[in-house]
């Protein structure tokens, strides 16, 4: 949790997420995740943004979101799902989806996950123009729902199932970037993340993003990705 940089959309700091050192360490990653939305039915979720300010990437990988999810499919019972701030333009992303702009260095941007495009690990829906909305994505599913992620070997390891991630990308890849104002709603209901360095107390509605809050390294497996 840091100060900055420049004026965050909310309070004072952001959270920093950086991984690399120039030469080595981008397949790895740093993850802010929150353990308390497993269970939590896609289909209840009325809201879903974040703001994002991003220094240093590969090329095309802003701090991106990510959904683990129990797709109620017995061959396939589990999923990821990933909504990146790249993809989120007619050209490159879905044209039917909203346009929410080309992705810019060394400014604060906000993003609509759940009204933007998204691609999945199982192929259902791909990166770049293949990116779909969360409906059409997740709608061979069976009242897919959040849980806490599933780990290497598809056991559920308490890691929390609402990400906001950078990395996984190559080894000589260095990514710095920085979140704030992550919102996530249930059936109306909005909470607001604020990451600040020194919070003060604020409102039942905004909060930290609690004790349920990791960042680690290169200890979990490669999401799969386009080249």
């Amino acid at each position: 949790m840091v100060t900055g940089p420049a004026t965050p959309p909310l309070g004072t700091g952001s959270a920093n997420l950086a991984t690399g050192n120039g030469t080595s360490g981008g397949d790895g990653a740093e993850i802010l995740s929150n353990t308390g939305y497993a269970g939590t039915l896609l289909s209840s979720l009325t809201s879903l943004s974040y703001s994002t300010y991003d220094t240093q990437n590969n090329g095309q990988q802003f701090p991106y979101l990510q959904l683990e999810i129990a797709t109620g499919l017995s061959a396939n019972p589990y999923d990821q799902l990933f909504f990146e701030p790249p993809y989120q333009t007619p050209t490159s992303g879905n044209a039917s989806l909203p346009n929410q702009g080309a992705t810019a260095l060394n400014t604060w941007q906000s993003w609509n996950a759940l009204g933007g495009g998204w691609w999945d690990n199982l192929g259902f829906c791909n990166p770049g123009t293949g990116v779909t909305s969360l409906a059409q994505c997740t709608s061979t599913f069976v009242d897919p729902s959040i849980v806490n992620t599933f780990g290497v070997l598809g056991v559920l390891d308490g890691i929390g199932g609402l990400q906001l991630d950078v990395g996984f990308g190559s080894p000589g890849d260095q990514f710095n970037g920085y979140v704030d104002s992550l919102t996530i709603g249930i059936s109306g209901t909005d909470t607001t993340y604020n990451f600040d360095p020194n919070p003060v107390p604020e409102p039942a509605s905004l909060s930290l993003f609690g004790a349920a809050l990791f960042g680690f390294g290169a200890f979990r497996r490669r999401r799969k990705r386009a080249a």
